[in-house]
């Protein structure tokens, strides 16, 4: 039974990768809202995601279920006009159903895309508002939107989930951001056309992906302008941030309010190669997570390994609950005062698998025969079908660059062993994979 009567705010920021932040060690003031509130907070500094693709991470962060065991391996992929989707098993419960019962007044503000409800994200919630479209226009937080619900649920107990694709490329903040730390940003940066567009051009790409294609990895000037507008989104959310921490304090809920901030994954700027996030390091994984907990007299901050399944259990010890269906997380409320000697692993359908504990990370397999649109930002155009296995000593090579994978098998040997008992430690009722595919004008099973 539940004894702790608190609000629950969780901010899932698409595509943001914790190192791009002040609190993280960001040089640049992306985030001074942020840094200030992580001062205050539960701040965890090596969170990690279980997928570097939306769907499948944050299905693991509403279930607390490796990809493995919720069964959304993937984002919905496009293939004939079709859209193709896995949806979640109807036996898996999700973190907002546990609130319902709890008679939470439930409410989700995304962007849609590979959040879209009826893949299982919108189960549980009263009210479910997802807008893909709004994303490419200007000013696209709903800002006015989510502060109305807010007021008007004030005095209830209510989960609030916001996700947006801010930060993810193009990063359509508004102009006054675009430029904020490059005045010259408009000069050298062209807005994706639309779908029809390319189309009409014969260009068999997605204007996401054309707009990356306009990324030279040989410039650092020309690199400098897109870090540049990425970081100027990452302010446009930070100011979202202050404005609902001000409106918090105003309605009195701020002693009485659970706030989670989070991102399912990173963006990577050629840090191994290649532009977006299909690849399993850190730069990817590795994602923030800060917590304002009440009834935590002070802040603290760890450095230990945890990961996003841990993000429902905690929040449920916060509310003085144990999860009542199987979960693969656990709570980090005691990880101040104990070592709990995580292990991270990542998975997804396309991309391949990651294992990392305190010292050493190990991906694999991870092709680099990609298809058409990634080799546009692949390291090269040369097709190479050989899977390639990589082990990294992150204690002396923390940005993952030399691959000792070959020379240290006996190592590859504890890492394989570490994932399978990992994803075998606590062995939920595995999924049935479902199937949807998503026509262009109406949805067809």
């Amino acid at each position: 039974m539940r004894d702790k009567k608190y609000n629950v705010i969780l901010i899932g920021i698409d595509t943001l990768r914790a190192d791009h932040l002040g609190c993280y060690g960001y040089k640049r003031p992306t985030s001074p809202v942020i840094d200030a509130f992580a001062k205050e907070s539960l701040f965890f500094k090596n969170c990690f995601s279980q997928a570097p693709v939306t769907a499948p991470s944050f299905m693991s962060i509403f279930t607390s279920r490796y990809p493995t065991c919720h069964g959304v391996l993937s984002n919905i992929g496009t293939k004939y006009n079709l859209r193709r989707a896995y949806i979640l098993d109807r036996r898996i419960p999700v973190f907002t159903e546990v609130l319902k019962k709890l008679e939470y007044r439930t409410a989700a503000f995304t962007d849609g895309g590979n959040l879209y409800g009826k893949l299982g994200f919108s189960r549980g919630f009263d009210y479910y508002s997802e807008n893909p479209n709004r994303s490419r226009s200007v000013g696209g937080i709903p800002q006015d939107d989510i502060f109305y619900w807010l007021r008007e649920h004030a005095r209830e107990n209510f989960f609030l989930f916001f996700h947006t694709y801010a930060v993810h490329n193009p990063w359509f903040a508004p102009k006054s951001y675009q430029k904020l730390f490059d005045p010259t940003c408009g000069d050298h940066i062209k807005n994706p056309p639309f779908r029809q567009t390319l189309e009409r051009r014969n260009i068999k790409v997605s204007p996401y992906h054309y707009f990356l294609s306009q990324i030279d990895r040989d410039s650092p000037d020309n690199l400098f302008h897109f870090k540049a507008l990425y970081d100027g989104a990452i302010k446009y959310v930070d100011d979202f941030v202050g404005n609902l921490m001000e409106l918090l304090g105003t309605l009195k809920l701020t002693d009485s309010t659970i706030v989670v901030f989070t991102s399912d994954h990173g963006e990577e700027f050629f840090d191994h190669g290649m532009l977006g996030h299909k690849q399993l390091y850190n730069e990817l994984l590795r994602v923030p997570l800060i917590i304002m907990a009440p009834g935590f007299s002070r802040a603290s901050s760890t450095d230990q390994i945890v990961r996003s399944i841990d993000i429902i259990p905690t929040i449920l010890d916060i509310l003085g609950m144990a999860a009542d269906f199987s979960v693969q997380g656990a709570s980090l409320t005691k990880m101040f005062d104990n070592d709990l000697n995580f292990v991270a692993i990542a998975e997804t359908e396309r991309h391949g698998y990651s294992v990392q504990n305190k010292t050493h990370k190990y991906i694999w397999p991870r092709y680099k025969n990609y298809p058409p649109h990634m080799k546009l930002h692949a390291i090269d155009n040369r097709v190479n079908d050989i899977a390639v296995d990589e082990l990294y000593d992150l204690t002396n090579d923390p940005q993952e660059k030399n691959n000792i994978a070959i020379k240290n098998l006996d190592i590859v040997e504890v890492m394989l062993g570490l994932f399978d008992s990992e994803l075998n430690r606590i062995q939920p009722p595995r999924p049935r994979k479902k199937v949807i595919f998503l026509g262009t004008d109406s949805d067809t099973e």
